[in-house]
């Protein structure tokens, strides 16, 4: 089974629209999708049956209003309730444009098997939320397999891509779910125990040393630094313990998130795959069912 694995990264993530695109080109289909916060966006819209062009022009609408800061709100909620806010951000206007398309779909409704990894807070593990429960899901103890043909889909997605501070976390069941980069950004772990024999993956990396702001770094630059450090360590860990044979296209995080940027984004996603393209198409015909 042929898997295509999709990291987490912000707007870096439609990167992913031009793996699928060079698949297309390619006539490859993955026999399963696996995606972490914006890589479960794109992977998810692409086993609904959503194509590279339909996923491109949709990117393309997005714009920074879809993101609105919440200073004032932040302000008004500590002066009046004595509390801090949920985020920072309030991106309910881009949720409001995914839901138009993803609908009341559950992981039932897809045409590629999806899994889709959040960080449960109060289970202090990683959540993936499946097209079903795969046999081998023992071999990963510390992640919480929810069986999703009754569960939308959509939920799981603002799960998944809900970044600690900035996104407001999404609550499903009894569980308070974020970003699911916390604990597994690059999800091959996951591919694996799955039932994957082969996976194409996207890992967008923090560049391997830290441009340190001038004159110095502030609260916010801190933080990220911190936690991008974590993610990158862990990754390095949990790639070592995948087995299956694996190809990673690299690419390395900029935090430059101008949305004029996507066709280029998408655009270096689809050469970095096209350059190994001989590789890919023998990977995925002897991996093949």
């Amino acid at each position: 089974m042929r898997a295509v694995v999709l990291g987490g990264g912000g707007i870096l993530g439609v990167a992913a629209i031009g793996i699928f695109q060079a698949l297309e080109e390619m006539n490859l289909r993955p026999d399963l999708i696996v995606g972490t916060s914006s890589g479960s966006i794109i992977g998810a819209l692409y086993a609904l049956g959503w194509t590279a062009s339909e996923l491109r022009d949709l990117a393309v609408t997005i714009r920074r209003k879809d993101m609105i800061w919440n200073w004032r709100r932040m302000g008004r909620t500590l002066l009046t309730r004595h509390t801090l806010a949920e985020s920072i951000l309030d991106p309910e206007p881009f949720w409001n444009k995914l839901r138009q398309h993803v609908g009341q779909k559950t992981f039932a409704d897809v045409q590629i098997p999806i899994y889709v990894v959040a960080t449960s807070l109060t289970h202090r593990t990683s959540v993936v939320f499946g097209s079903s429960v795969p046999p081998a899901f023992s071999q990963l103890p510390y992640v919480y397999w929810v069986d999703g043909k009754e569960q939308e889909i959509f939920p799981a997605l603002r799960a998944s891509a809900a970044i600690p501070g900035f996104f407001p976390p999404e609550r499903i069941a009894d569980m308070i779910l974020v970003d699911g980069g916390m604990t597994d950004d690059f999800p091959l772990d996951v591919a694996q125990a799955a039932g994957a024999t082969y996976a194409l993956g996207l890992w967008i990396d923090e560049p391997l040393r830290w441009k340190v702001p001038t004159p110095s770094p502030h609260l916010l630059q801190v933080l990220n630094a911190s936690v991008a450090a974590a993610i990158h360590h862990m990754t390095v860990l949990k790639k070592k313990s995948v087995t299956i044979p694996h190809l990673v296209v690299r690419l390395e995080m900029d935090h430059n998130a101008d949305m004029a940027r996507i066709p280029h984004i998408i655009r270096s996603g689809y050469e970095k795959a096209m350059e190994r393209q001989a590789e890919i198409i023998a990977e995925f015909d002897h991996h093949g069912e």
